[in-house]
């Protein structure tokens, strides 16, 4: 092979891998903008509902919901509608919600699947919980719950993961970053946080990510574009912006 063959070679393999990259980033917000519109249809129609239970087909990956929940604040359920008997519903065309949701978790990695608990129900239907309308401020509530004076979280991305690497305080008035806590075991005695929150901060990372608006607002990679660690920076407050 020639140096000018291998040269097309090499560069026709960059540009292969570059459109990868691309179509992943852009099938990954296809999904969860499928699901965020799943979840404003439902909430226009049944306000409170914070999850929702479905059965997943492993042979075809097709999707039946089975019923609309909402959380009390006591940490109660509460079902909001029952599919199989309330079907015929017409504040929602449930067949379509069915075929988005199959859409959206299709893939084995898809985006969408960070807002489905890990585990099934006992009855073995999984529980979806419905996303934030602003995910943003809901990350920095979860993280703020444990740490107020955070102003930024470190992330990793692998695949369809994401883990959080420490939490840090960051004074805009007075130029200073100051580590809070860094990496423990999730859920151990001195964790950053319990499991359950460890979970759901990762996803809405994840989710963060996916979406492009949301991705170029607050995520910043570390090392350039090609690392997996970013730095994800949280709203700002008036602990943080004290002396403005």
């Amino acid at each position: 092979m020639t140096n000018t063959a291998a040269s097309r070679t090499a560069t026709a393999l960059r540009h292969r891998k570059l459109a990868v990259d691309a179509f992943n980033e852009a099938h990954a917000h296809y999904e969860i903008a499928v699901l965020d519109h799943v979840a404003a249809l439902i909430v226009e129609a049944y306000p409170e509902t914070t999850h929702l239970t479905f059965d997943h087909s492993p042979h075809d990956r097709t999707i039946q919901l089975h019923a609309l929940w909402t959380t009390h604040h006591s940490g109660t359920e509460e079902l909001l509608l029952d599919v199989r008997q309330d079907g015929n519903t017409a504040a929602l065309d449930l067949d379509e919600l069915a075929d988005d949701l199959s859409d959206a978790l299709a893939g084995l990695h898809s985006a969408a699947w960070s807002t489905v608990r890990p585990d099934p129900r006992p009855d073995r239907r999984w529980v979806l919980d419905l996303p934030p309308a602003d995910r943003v401020a809901r990350l920095a509530e979860l993280v703020r719950a444990h740490h107020p004076e955070a102003g930024l979280v470190t992330v990793e991305f692998s695949g369809d993961k994401c883990r959080v690497l420490n939490v840090t305080h960051a004074d805009v008035t007075e130029l200073s970053i100051d580590l809070i806590a860094g990496p423990t075991p999730s859920g151990g005695e001195d964790s950053l946080w319990p499991k359950e929150t460890e979970r759901q901060i990762s996803a809405l990372a994840l989710q963060i990510q996916a979406l492009p608006h949301l991705r170029a607002q607050h995520l910043v990679r570390v090392g350039g574009p090609a690392t997996h660690t970013a730095l994800l920076l949280l709203p700002l407050t008036q602990t943080n912006t004290r002396g403005e």
